[in-house]
């Protein structure tokens, strides 16, 4: 069989009793927080424009737009939902960027149109998760070199993997769905500090169900969409820059979405996160503030392409900042949504706190055989002479499988985050909803009661 063949088998031969307790745990995690965070983002400028956007289509009533409760077409619910889902950059990270922001949105409309289970849900996103995974783990990150925002490239295949799952497409369904997707990847990281980053994931959630229902009908597209000589993985991940058997033959083999799912402490992009991990560790033990602080270095690998910003001229730009968020950590004492406010930034504290920030980017030559997990320091000077110096090693980020935050950690996170959209009385209905997602037998009701401003 080829590549795509196979994967295409997995995911139709892949069942939720296959699927390890863990992966289900992670998968559950991850999803309510989520929700969490696309209450937060409905109220974002960006969320504002693209419920404003779906309504205007004026398209049919199928699926749920969150927290306003709008009624839209199946695809442009997950659309909607996925930017919201994006729209703070506070939803997880890892395995191939941001992956339950393109998986979760696209399940959850397609769930609430066809009464799916919460266990039938689960199930679809670990699929989708692992292959998208297993894509990204066969071409070592290089799509990022290139300049493609992973989450949109690998997230297509991903988000119709399991947009093909819920629906219980046959190994031929799915073979086309994935061809489909195929030649919809994309997304830039030029556009990093935009609105048009959240919209990646808006459009790879709309794309799968898209991908998956064009499939069911019968469309059809090429066969070898992913080993084909100009197929998906020679001309977008790059020829020679792929491994097709450790791409499609190692599919749940292991599981991998247990070990790489990292659920964000800091709305801002996961490359400041081990920096903001040592610099809040480091103020905590020797008690220093901004004031204190004669000069901060923070070193980054050649893969912090994606940190684009030095200078940062608008909240959004912020986010992709190390001398941004140093300067916001060391003023607040924290790294919070409202750290990514113009006001903050006309903030003369935050100003002069930046100026005290360096940042030194290495080039690939420089690490260790060109790891670009190797772990680098920050390093604080204090205007009394100390110096204070920490790193903290990416498998050790709060909130990743190693440092984890603890489900009541994650269920505080949702609350904060629902609170910018919903009732405190929502809010404790939500939570309990949404809890333990595989236990849900009513999707549809649950989304109507617990995700919208009124409660249906």
């Amino acid at each position: 069989m080829g590549a795509t063949e196979t994967i295409a088998r997995w995911i139709v031969n892949t069942n939720y009793e296959d699927i390890p307790p863990d992966a289900i745990r992670v998968a559950n995690e991850s999803c309510f927080d989520l929700l969490g965070v696309i209450l937060a983002g409905s109220v974002q400028p960006v969320g504002e424009i693209i419920q404003q956007y779906v309504t205007d289509q004026g398209s049919a009533s199928q699926a749920t737009v969150l927290a306003s409760g709008q009624r839209s077409s199946l695809a442009n619910a997950a659309m909607a939902n996925g930017t919201m889902g994006h729209a703070l950059d506070y939803d997880d990270f890892g395995g191939f960027g941001h992956p339950t922001a393109v998986l979760f949105p696209p399940l959850l409309a397609l769930g609430e149109s066809i009464g799916s289970s919460g266990r039938d849900l689960m199930e679809a996103y670990v699929i989708g998760c692992e292959v998208g995974m297993a894509i990204q783990h066969a071409t070592q990150y290089n799509q990022m070199n290139k300049g493609f925002h992973g989450t949109a490239v690998m997230g297509r295949l991903a988000s119709t993997a399991a947009c093909a799952k819920l629906l219980k497409l046959d190994e031929r369904q799915t073979t086309m769905a994935l061809g489909i997707a195929g030649s919809m990847a994309g997304g830039l990281i030029h556009n990093f500090g935009t609105m048009t980053k959240p919209l990646h994931a808006g459009m790879v959630s709309r794309d799968g169900v898209m991908a998956a229902q064009l499939a069911q009908r019968g469309l059809t597209a090429g066969a070898q969409i992913v080993e084909h000589p100009v197929g998906f993985a020679a001309t977008v991940l790059g020829e020679g820059l792929y491994d097709l058997n450790d791409m499609a033959e190692n599919l749940g083999n292991p599981f991998r979405i247990q070990d790489a799912m990292i659920i964000k402490k800091y709305p801002c992009c996961g490359g400041n996160h081990a920096m903001l991990d040592s610099l809040f560790g480091m103020m905590r033990e020797h008690n220093f503030t901004y004031e204190d602080v004669a000069s901060a270095e923070v070193d980054q690998s050649y893969i912090s392409v994606v940190m684009l910003y030095t200078e940062a001229d608008g909240p959004l730009k912020g986010k992709f900042s190390a001398k941004y968020n140093v300067a916001a950590a060391l003023v607040d004492g924290e790294v919070a949504i409202d750290s990514f406010t113009e006001e903050k930034m006309a903030d003369p504290k935050m100003r002069e706190t930046m100026d005290k920030v360096s940042t030194r980017v290495f080039a690939k030559w420089e690490m260790v055989a060109g790891d670009f997990h190797q772990t680098l320091p920050v390093r604080i000077t204090l205007k009394d002479g100390r110096v204070f110096e920490h790193t903290t090693a990416s498998s050790m980020i709060l909130g990743g499988q190693q440092n984890p935050w603890g489900f009541e950690n994650i269920k505080g996170k949702f609350r904060d985050n629902a609170r910018l959209a919903l009732t405190e009385t929502g809010v404790d209905a939500a939570v309990d909803a949404w809890s333990d997602i595989p236990r849900m037998t009513d999707i549809a009701g649950a989304v109507r009661k617990t995700l919208v401003k009124n409660g249906g």
